[in-house]
């Protein structure tokens, strides 16, 4: 009977293995293969990011379980640690993106303790049911660029391990707190109970966000695309907030909207 467990192993050697896997039928490239699917990421409590920029920027606390490159890649990756090599046209199969750039690591998933994590005082977001992984991972990317603490992400968003929510951030999943799966009404509960001030975005909001007093233990709720927050969200928040636009246009894409509402919040700050 087949193992659930992946089989790649924990990164050790500093040479990359000389043979090149061709065939399809490799149980190492099946099972590299199956990590594009959000069931067996989550199955085996792991992920793989693409490129050369995003594979630098990996930070030495994340586990790093295996590292494939290209047959083409190899000569540039010298340095790299035990390394599987696949043919290109095997790699390209693996990749997810129109132009690989020949590597790709495999990082065991991080877990965080939610009541660590808003044991510190800053500024958290929270989101609910985003849909786009290109916004999700925008949004990982301006909480890192505005010193926000976390990122909360609800049950029904898309996938923080996706591939595309992955580039989007550009390194900055290394860099906070991420944390997915969130139930909103049981973390608004905790954050209360730490004297955390929830504000939610909404255009039912009375106050302008630039008008209003932002305290130092602050969190923000951003709703999906197309609907915005749920009304039972909306009901756990201190106060509903919009941003002050002059111009025609009624709402903004989420992740512009948690981007200026996150600048807004923390320019005074520093």
């Amino acid at each position: 009977m087949p193992s659930n467990k992946i089989i790649f192993t924990k990164v050790q050697r500093n040479d990359i293995k000389s043979k090149i896997i061709t065939s399809t039928q490799n149980h190492i490239f099946k099972e590299a293969l199956k990590l594009q699917d959000k069931k067996f990421r989550d199955k085996n409590n792991c992920f793989f990011i693409e490129g050369k920029k995003q594979v630098e920027e990996i930070p030495k606390d994340w586990n790093i379980k295996q590292i494939f490159i290209s047959e083409k890649y190899k000569n540039n990756a010298k340095s790299v640690k035990n390394a599987i090599v696949f043919s290109d046209h095997l790699f390209n199969k693996l990749s997810t993106t129109k132009s690989p750039q020949g590597i790709i690591a495999v990082l065991e998933k991080k877990h965080y303790k939610i009541e660590d994590v808003i044991s510190n005082m800053g500024m958290f977001i929270i989101l609910e049911n985003i849909q786009d992984p290109g916004n999700l991972g925008t949004i990982i990317r301006s909480a890192d660029a505005f010193a926000f603490k976390a990122v909360f992400v609800s049950k029904r968003s898309t996938d923080i391990y996706s591939n595309k929510t992955l580039s989007a951030t550009m390194g900055s999943i290394f860099h906070l707190p991420v944390v997915d799966n969130i139930d909103i009404q049981n973390l608004v509960k905790l954050l209360k109970k730490e004297k955390f001030t929830i504000f939610a975005a909404s255009l039912k909001g009375k106050k302008h966000l630039n008008t209003v007093k932002i305290p130092k233990k602050s969190v923000f709720v951003v709703g999906n695309e197309a609907n915005g927050i749920k009304n039972e969200t909306e009901n756990l928040a201190d106060q509903l907030i919009k941003i002050n636009m002059h111009g025609s246009c009624q709402s903004l894409n989420a992740a512009i909207a948690a981007s200026i509402i996150m600048y807004e919040t923390t320019k005074d700050l520093w």
